[in-house]
């Protein structure tokens, strides 16, 4: 094999886990059109703008290197979040998208990012391949066993071996879709680097390290030993197994509740990449529940998970949905084990999720106008998307985002010997070329419903198709092989078999007609999302307010069939109005119509992906408290200065925390700060008003808690919290207001709040800090 040769993955380790389906490559799947299509396009363009040389720049700073380049900014940058974990995602991305379009320009980037990383890793002259500044000082000290681990922080660096699993998944997917073996043998070199880092830690030291988010790192040594052979590749993939998360899944136990979302796909991900290369029974149970647990027990309507990164308790997700939910990292990683979980076990359930999460999250976290991206894509009503800057913010889910957008083609299609599986309807070109046959699938889902399937060979050959039949298609649902009707049809929900001589020009036809339908929440069943087909329909809630809540209607309808007041209109497919039954949740008696468009095209709106419904008897008890409610919230941010949501990375970070003797905390899903010694943040002030600062407490705490509130050295306040009794009234929030003296805001921008413990006593669970104008009554 040379450096120029176009290849697919081909480990030389066969796996003792046969694949019962295998996808066809990228390589032999061509998109023609649909919006998968257009999204695929959007990124390549957003490939070829972006500078390798931009990306390498610490990477050559850190190894004594000149860049070459002016490096980017935001996650990416000069000692910040993730500083080189763009590069990888990049040279992942550019590699799969030159498999999935035949672009050359894509290899050619892959083959300079390649060179450029050969040139660092020897400037480093130990493999090591990071741009994080002190890293190579940071993992030293950890491979003497000066460990510092918890959450995102190890020794000082956030989630360092996640940032270098960027690198090594980039460098793995470049020898494996474009081929480059430069890529290997760096890789092979790096992974000789962390093989020393951790030779001299027992298990219990391992342990503590990985406590800290380490991304995918287990996966990437599986794949390497596939790759080379090298059975220390997959001894190096089990020091990555972080016991605490995988056992319990491996005892079919649900461990989620109160995990970070992302930090724990990539492990399970590498757990199941290792059940292929070594057979290991606990992993395929471990991977397999994991899977479960988070499709059937933590998903929303759109096919993600998760508030605020996090997931809460199983089948409780009617409190959840609303705020910061669905991280597209987490939708790209539980689609890429989805697409491997079906290659092992065919079952239709991953092609409902991989259809389901495509059409509505991985299609509504890009805009389809620039191709920017979005980290968080919310469900909640009254939301707005997370827009990231294409060239400033390079946060995770712009990473991921450059590798997803270009894996529309991987999963379509799935052979089995003589047979072929069409999971998904989308515009595209295949070459079976095992069976000789060349594939056309013309459709107009997933707004239309119809598509066609169109077979070219050079001799008659007998072969079977399965051919999905959506959940969601139920009556009118039709096949048809050369206009001849096929009888033999499934149940919703499963497979049309056709087994034939099949000739060149022969097509299937299918009809595939949608049906709106309430999908309620496990939790609550008069809160719902609106499907149609497989796609979650949007209320339009007008322009975005990014400074103004935006609340949504409600309506009066529980009971009533949707069809009878959510209604199509005119000629526009997907497009709905609600009629009579909208009221607005700010006045009771005021009626309201709300247009509904497919989740993933509206954009740049505010809008509401789940309704609460209500009996007319229903609403009018409850209309006074919710108006009641969002009245006082609109009014507590209106007189907003500053707001520091305690507990999560970026927030923090923002407000430039600092501590000593204090962790992040989570209570009923929703994040704070809590510890023995003190934290900080700088808030913004504005001296020409009065100002309160606003902490918001929790009465959950198994023991008493004294401490002292600041403002730039001067103390506001202190709180104290009684330890919780049995049987009381554990898990409310509550807000206490302390009043800042008009001297400490004169004259400046920013103050310092800081909390500190008192009387030898801790600090309670710190939940989130505003300072707000005086005036609110709000608070």
């Amino acid at each position: 094999m040379n450096a120029t040769t176009a290849i697919t993955s081909s480990p030389i380790i066969p796996a003792p886990i046969p694949l019962t389906a295998r996808p066809l490559p990228l390589t032999d799947v061509r998109l023609t059109g649909g919006p998968l299509k257009h999204a695929q396009d959007l990124t390549a363009q957003y490939l070829l703008e972006l500078e390798p040389d931009r990306m390498m720049a610490y990477f050559r700073v850190r190894a004594g290197l000149a860049p070459k380049a002016l490096g980017y900014e935001g996650w990416d940058g000069e000692g910040r979040n993730l500083t080189g974990h763009i590069a990888g995602h990049y040279l992942s991305a550019v590699s799969l998208m030159f498999a999935a379009t035949g672009d050359a320009r894509f290899k050619e980037r892959a083959d300079a990012l390649v060179r450029e990383m050969s040139d660092v890793q020897a400037a480093n002259g130990d493999g090591y391949l990071g741009a994080l500044a002190d890293g190579k000082e940071r993992f030293q000290e950890i491979s003497r066993g000066d460990i510092r681990s918890g959450g995102f922080d190890l020794n000082g660096l956030w989630a360092p071996w996640y940032v270098l699993h960027k690198t090594y998944a980039g460098l793995r997917d470049a020898y494996r879709w474009t081929g480059n073996s430069l890529a290997l043998e760096l890789e092979v070199r790096f992974a000789e680097w962390a093989e020393a880092i951790l030779s001299g830690l027992d298990e219990a030291q391992v342990q503590k390290m990985l406590k800290t988010e380490f991304g995918g790192m287990n996966e990437v040594f599986v794949d390497l030993y596939a790759d080379t052979g090298d059975a220390r590749w997959l001894a190096l993939a089990d020091r990555f197994e972080h016991h605490d998360v995988t056992d319990p899944f491996a005892r079919r136990e649900n461990a989620l509740p109160g995990l970070h979302g992302n930090t724990q796909i990539p492990k399970l991900i590498g757990t199941l990449s290792r059940y292929l290369q070594t057979g290991r029974e606990q992993d395929g149970v471990a991977a397999r529940f994991f899977w479960d647990a988070v499709v059937e027990h933590h998903t929303f309507a759109t096919g993600g998970h998760g508030k605020d990164e996090y997931f809460g308790p199983p089948n409780e997700l009617s409190e959840r949905v609303d705020g910061r939910t669905d991280e597209s990292c987490n939708v790209y990683n539980m689609l890429k084990m989805t697409r491997t979980l079906f290659a092992l076990d065919p079952d239709i359930k991953y092609a409902e999720f991989q259809e389901r999460a495509l059409f509505n999250h991985v299609l509504g976290s890009i805009d389809p106008e620039d191709g920017r991206m979005c980290y968080m894509v919310p469900v909640g009503r009254g939301a707005e998307r997370e827009y990231q800057d294409k060239f400033h913010d390079f946060t995770c889910c712009v990473g991921s985002g450059m590798e997803s957008h270009a894996l529309h083609g991987d999963g379509i299609y799935y052979t089995t010997g003589d047979k072929l599986w069409i999971n998904l309807y989308a515009p595209s070109t295949a070459d079976w070329k095992s069976a000789g046959v060349r594939l056309t699938m013309e459709t107009t889902l997933p707004e239309g419903d119809n598509a066609t399937l169109t077979l070219e060979m050079d001799a008659p050959r007998r072969l079977k198709l399965a051919l999905r039949r959506p959940s969601w298609a139920g009556a009118g649902f039709d096949v048809s092989v050369n206009s001849a009707g096929v009888a033999d049809l499934p149940p919703p929900g499963g497979y049309v078999q056709i087994e034939r001589e099949w000739t060149g020009g022969d097509t299937v036809t299918l009809l595939l007609p949608k049906t709106l339908r309430a999908e309620p929440l496990p939790d609550n069943p008069n809160r719902v999302a609106f499907l149609w087909g497989p796609l979650v329909l949007a209320g339009d809630l007008g322009p975005e307010q990014p400074k103004t809540p935006v609340s949504a209607p409600v309506f009066i309808a529980a009971g009533v069939p949707l069809m009878e007041w959510l209604k199509p209109v005119g000629d526009h497919p997907g497009h709905f109005r609600s009629e009579r039954v909208g009221r607005d949740s700010d006045n009771a008696a005021c009626e309201v119509q709300v247009d509904f468009v497919p989740f993933f095209r509206l954009h740049r709106r505010a809008y509401s992906a789940y309704w609460d419904l209500y009996t007319p008897e229903g609403w009018g008890a409850q209309s006074v408290e919710v108006a009641a409610a969002q009245e006082k919230k609109r009014r507590l941010e209106a007189v907003t200065v500053a707001y520091a949501q305690l507990g999560e990375m970026q927030p923090e970070r923002d407000c430039n925390l600092q501590e000593e003797g204090t962790a992040s905390d989570r209570i009923l899903g929703r994040p704070g700060r809590r510890g023995k010694g003190w934290f900080s943040l700088d808030l913004a002030v504005d001296p020409a008003s009065s100002l309160s600062l606003i902490a918001t407490y929790q009465t959950l705490e198994f023991q008493p808690r004294t401490f002292e509130i600041l403002v730039d050295g001067q103390r506001i306040g202190e709180h104290a919290i009684e330890r919780s009794r049995p049987g009381s009234a554990n898990g409310a929030f509550h807000d206490v207001a302390y009043a800042i003296p008009d001297e400490l805001a004169a004259g400046k921008e920013r103050v310092t709040v800081r909390f500190q413990s008192a009387q030898g006593n801790e600090i309670g669970g710190v939940f989130g800090v505003r300072i707000v104008r005086r005036s609110s009554s709000a608070s």
